[in-house]
């Protein structure tokens, strides 16, 4: 215990001699070396290192890129899912276009044949009227014999001819019609196709089928409107034709119950 306070005291000012002995070159290295220490780290100015910024930028434009490259597919796949939406419905259109002129072709063969056999009755009431007349004549000419009046020749009442049909009416021939129309001229093909890129070629391949498909469908369409403007026609004049039958027979009926009475 007493020990302790016997030991001898620091003196601080061996400590100063100490420093003094060091070497000025030493304490000014150390000093820089210190200061160095604590300076920011300069940026590179090599072009050539890969700054970890710039790899950084690189990632995030390269996907946007691909991001824009997956839109941009998703847009060409629905563009050409709508051409070939739009072209299929085409193709049904043409499909219906062709059965209706198919049909048409049918029913004017129908018309035709009733037109035909419309001519064949109006000449058989030519005939019968004929017949009516000379009828008409005989039984004048009896009845006159009979009454006594033989001084004065017989005369058989000349009963007016009955109104022939028009001959026009009965001359009508009927055009056939033309299923088919004549062969369509080839649309111009252009050949836009840049190199390397199949959406654009697929794509070019859709419209040039639908530019041909519309034009198949304007012909088309033209001889459905004049096959309907022609069998129209021939439906006027069936009607012309029926009138006159109707007008025949009943003028006919009326002379056969005159002669009937007599």
């Amino acid at each position: 215990m007493a020990n302790n306070y016997l030991k001898p005291v620091h003196n601080y000012f061996d400590d100063v001699d100490r420093f003094e002995d060091i070497d000025d070159d030493l304490f000014l290295k150390n000093k820089r070396t210190s200061a160095s220490s604590h300076k920011p780290q300069q940026r590179s100015t090599n072009p050539f290192e890969i700054d970890d910024d710039e790899d950084s930028t690189a990632s995030s434009i390269s996907a946007q890129r691909q991001a824009y490259a997956e839109k941009r597919r998703a847009i060409e796949q629905r563009t050409l899912d709508s051409t070939e939406k739009s072209l299929g419905l085409l193709y049904e259109t043409e499909e219906v276009g062709k059965a209706t002129a198919i049909e048409l072709a049918k029913q004017r063969e129908q018309l035709e044949k009733t037109s035909h056999q419309l001519d064949e009755i109006n000449s058989t009431l030519r005939f019968s009227q004929r017949h009516l007349n000379g009828l008409k004549s005989v039984f004048g000419g009896l009845k006159n014999y009979l009454s006594g009046n033989r001084d004065q020749p017989s005369s058989a009442t000349a009963s007016p001819v009955a109104s022939q049909s028009s001959q026009e009416a009965n001359n009508i021939n009927a055009g056939a019609f033309g299923g088919s129309s004549a062969p369509l001229s080839p649309a111009e093909h252009y050949d836009n196709h840049p190199a390397g890129n199949p959406f654009q070629a697929h794509l070019d391949s859709n419209l040039e089928d639908m530019c041909d498909n519309l034009s198949r469908l304007k012909f088309l369409a033209t001889d459905l409107g004049t096959e309907i403007e022609s069998q129209n026609e021939l439906l006027d004049n069936m009607n012309y034709k029926i009138e006159d039958v109707d007008l025949k027979m009943t003028r006919q009926n009326k002379d056969m119950n005159k002669l009937l009475k007599k």
